[in-house]
């Protein structure tokens, strides 16, 4: 079947990460010689929701939304037809990955090693290109091995990282015999990402340079890190020859000076926020970055800053650095919506509703502005105004477990209690929790006074949830 060469097409494009174990996917097809993109996408879908139960996954609306726009800006620069999906990863470590069905995860870790947008940019475009390249239906052809194996692969691979030198062992054992061959095929695939993702940039109004910029950030850092060497250097291998082949590409454009945008300082900011583990430090920190003035950018050093006061429950502090930025840039939407957070945050609901709903009235129909809106209205207890607001996002297929959480805690505060456990039920599966989605469905269906089509959609997701778990026992 094939494992010593699956082994190593996975090590190309799936980090062994400490944080996603348990993983499983589904039974998706055996033919290998006719990947389908329904096939490709409920691979890559698998995967995500399978990271997320172990928590691996930050969704963060704000990022999301920034992640998506940039990453559709490379690729409406293509000529691909196909959809992607954008994620952020929980690690601090260097990575980026793509995975069957347009799905690309970018770590934490490397957004916030990039020094600006365009490098950014430059992974992002590089691993739009193995997408569009179809470099993993070509790997499943070239092995000959069916998407169930890989799918068992992939399980078996995050699982053994739970010890890493148990895991890299058994790597290096199945990967004897055929690593040559296989890595002349990935470097070929690497070469053309690249050049491919140069073209992307230039298209996009990025810096070409970037990406070998970044590439030469992490050859001098890969010297410093010895055996510990970042995850995106082991998958995505730097040498000086590939630096220098990415370098000559980027020397057949112009120079442009391309200036990071404040929503690239804004995300690498929130991050900080996110990734860090103390509070008070933090709050040290972005004080003493405004009074001296050691920012990159002064907008998002306030914006850190007031984002640090919140989470030090100093709400009143919190919001006059709000309002500094707000006078400048009345329209910004992470501005508001952390304003009505803080507003939140101090029980005062009534303020809090009219600053989203003055930002709705420039976005209307915004759904990042949505979702936090809801928040804020359950908390006030306007809860039929916040369901109607969680219904849209879910009308829209919008597939965020915050979401369907959201709005099970509406349905439940309506005493709709069937809807409420159907609403867990897809909450339970986006986490990866299939079994616990069943149980949802199941209580869903022995509620009292359920009509015969409510009835009949509960019963066809629970064939779907329990065919799932069927086909993973039977491989």
């Amino acid at each position: 079947m094939h494992y010593r060469k699956l082994i190593l097409f996975l090590l190309y494009s799936f980090n062994f990460s400490s944080y996603a174990n348990n993983i499983v996917l589904p039974d998706i097809g055996d033919n290998a010689g006719n990947v389908s993109p329904i096939e490709e996408y409920r691979t890559g879908e698998a995967v995500i929701r399978n990271i997320r139960r172990a928590g691996g996954v930050i969704d963060d609306p704000l990022i999301q939304t920034y992640l998506t726009e940039l990453g559709y800006r490379l690729v409406a620069a293509s000529e691909t037809q196909q959809p992607f999906h954008f994620f952020l990863i929980k690690d601090k470590s260097i990575n980026a990955f793509a995975l069957p069905g347009g799905f690309i995860g970018i770590n934490a870790g490397l957004i916030l090693a990039t020094k600006s947008e365009s490098e950014l940019a430059g992974v992002m475009a590089h691993e739009i290109a193995h997408v569009t390249q179809r470099h993993h239906a070509r790997q499943y052809e070239q092995n000959e091995s069916s998407i169930p194996i890989m799918a068992a692969l992939i399980a078996a691979m995050v699982l053994s990282s739970q010890n890493n030198e148990l895991g890299q062992a058994a790597v290096t054992s199945m990967a004897a015999g055929s690593v040559q061959k296989q890595l002349n095929f990935t470097r070929e695939n690497e070469k053309e990402a690249d050049r491919i993702g140069i073209e992307l940039l230039i298209k996009a109004d990025f810096d070409a340079h970037a990406m070998p910029a970044f590439f030469d950030t992490m050859d001098k850092q890969s010297r410093l890190y010895g055996d510990n060497i970042p995850e995106f250097l082991r998958s995505h291998p730097v040498n000086p020859a590939r630096i220098s082949d990415s370098m000559n590409r980027a020397n057949h454009y112009p120079n442009r000076m391309v200036i990071s945008s404040t929503a690239y300082h804004l995300l690498q900011t929130r991050l900080k926020i996110l990734a860090s583990e103390d509070k008070s430090e933090l709050l040290k920190d972005f004080s003493s970055m405004i009074k001296i003035g050691n920012y990159q950018n002064k907008d998002s050093a306030h914006y850190g800053y007031a984002l640090a006061l919140q989470l030090n429950k100093k709400y009143p502090e919190s919001l006059e650095q709000v309002q500094i930025l707000l006078n400048k840039h009345p329209e910004n939407i992470s501005y508001n919506i952390l304003k009505a957070q803080i507003e939140t945050d101090l029980k005062n609901y009534p303020a809090a509703i009219k600053t989203f709903e003055k930002i709705l009235k420039i976005y209307p129909g915004n759904l990042t502005i949505h979702q936090f809106y809801a928040e804020t209205l359950i908390k006030a207890g306007k809860i039929k105004l916040a369901h109607k607001l969680l219904e849209t996002q879910v009308a829209k297929s919008i597939k965020s477990p915050i979401i369907f959480q959201l709005l099970a805690e509406t349905e439940a505060k309506m005493s709709n209690l069937a809807k409420s456990h159907q609403a867990l039920a897809e909450y339970y599966y986006l986490q990866g929790q299939t079994h616990e989605a069943i149980k949802q469905i199941e209580i869903s269906l022995n509620t009292k006074n359920i009509n015969f089509y409510m009835t009949n959609r509960l019963e066809a997701r629970l064939k779907e949830f329990k065919d799932e778990l069927l086909q993973l026992n039977t491989h």
